[in-house]
Parts: structure tokens; C-alpha cells; sequence
């Protein structure tokens, strides 16, 4: 069975920030979320593979969320960093435009991410086509990703199943290997 080297591999945790659990009611992420991305951490570590927490930081005026400074843009309790995790702040959906990780990265020997975090169909979904394109190879945790229901374009419900269900199709077409949290462990 293939198996990651550890030493280049990094877990990227996107946006895991309070103001998705506190403004998006009612409704919010999966319980299961935090739950998979604890695990994730907790065995990313024990595997010396590098954690890193890519934090959104809004520079709209005109939103209250992830406001620099606020309770929402901190990264939830559960899954806090330790000293030794490296956090990036980032303006934009990408983790990667002018945040200085693409560099961080490359200064690390770091080939291979995995992303996990908020918002499948957006963040996790840019930061993944962002890396592909830099020619990182990416595992995306679709059990370790979540998203809302989306409403579309002539007024229906699109429950937020199908948006991740059809997120993982378009993105294992070329962007990533997608894979649930205990399928990827058996790689590590």
C-alpha cells in the first residue's frame, strides 16, 4: 500500500473559525466536523506530519465576519493550535494569494497537503485548485471538509449533502484525491 512520507506532508486546517458556528444558525456545520478534524490533528501529529491553521481575516468594511480582533475570527477551542503549529492569515478564499505559504511550504520540504476545514465549495475548494496549480498533490478529507445548503439559481434548496457530494467529484477530477478521514489515516 503507497504511504505518505510524513516529513512531506502537511495537514492544512481552513478557516475552522467561530464565526461559522455563531452566524450561520440555523443552521451549522456538521457535528461531526469538529470531531474529524480533531482526530485528523491528533493523528497528523502523532505521524510528525506538520499542522498548520490558514485563519480568514476579512478586509470588507462593510461585514462583521472575521473581523480582525473579534471572538468569530478566532479558531474554535477544540481544535486550537499549539506553539509549534504554524498559522497563516489569509484576505481571500485561497490560502495561498499573498499569504506567504506557497513559500513556507517550498522552505519546509512540503509536497503533499491535506485540506481540511470550512467551506467545501468555497475556501477549501480554492486552496485546493490554488495548490494543485503550484504543483503540490492534495488529499481532500471530505469528512473532514463541510459545508451550508446553497440555494439555487431559481430558488431551490441544494442540501448541503449534494454540494459536498458533488464538490468531491469535480475536485477528484484532476484537483486532489478525495478521501474520507479513515481512508487517508490508512496512508500516513
Amino acid at each position: 500500500m503507497f504511504k505518505l512520507i510524513p516529513e512531506k506532508t502537511a495537514l492544512l486546517v481552513i478557516d475552522v473559525q467561530w464565526d461559522f458556528w455563531k452566524y450561520k444558525l440555523p443552521q451549522v456545520p456538521p457535528p461531526t466536523l469538529l470531531t474529524n478534524i480533531k482526530g485528523l490533528i491528533q493523528n497528523c501529529r502523532a505521524k510528525n506530519v506538520q499542522v498548520i491553521y490558514v485563519k480568514h481575516i476579512s478586509h470588507n468594511q462593510s461585514s462583521s465576519f472575521f473581523r480582525e480582533g473579534t471572538e468569530g475570527a478566532e479558531i474554535m477551542e477544540e481544535i486550537k493550535p499549539l506553539p509549534e503549529d504554524y498559522i497563516v492569515t489569509k484576505h481571500t478564499p485561497g490560502a495561498f494569494f499573498n499569504s506567504g505559504l506557497d513559500e513556507y511550504l517550498r522552505k519546509n520540504g512540503i509536497e503533499n497537503l491535506v485540506i481540511t476545514g470550512m467551506q467545501t465549495d468555497h475556501c477549501c475548494d480554492t486552496t485546493t485548485r490554488e495548490a494543485h496549480a503550484l504543483g503540490y498533490r492534495n488529499y481532500f478529507i471530505i469528512d473532514g471538509t463541510a459545508t451550508f445548503d446553497m440555494t439555487g439559481k431559481n430558488g431551490e434548496r441544494i442540501p448541503r449533502e449534494e454540494v459536498q457530494r458533488v464538490e468531491a467529484a469535480i475536485l477528484s477530477n484532476g484537483f486532489a484525491t478525495c478521501l474520507t478521514k479513515e481512508e487517508f489515516e490508512k496512508l500516513l
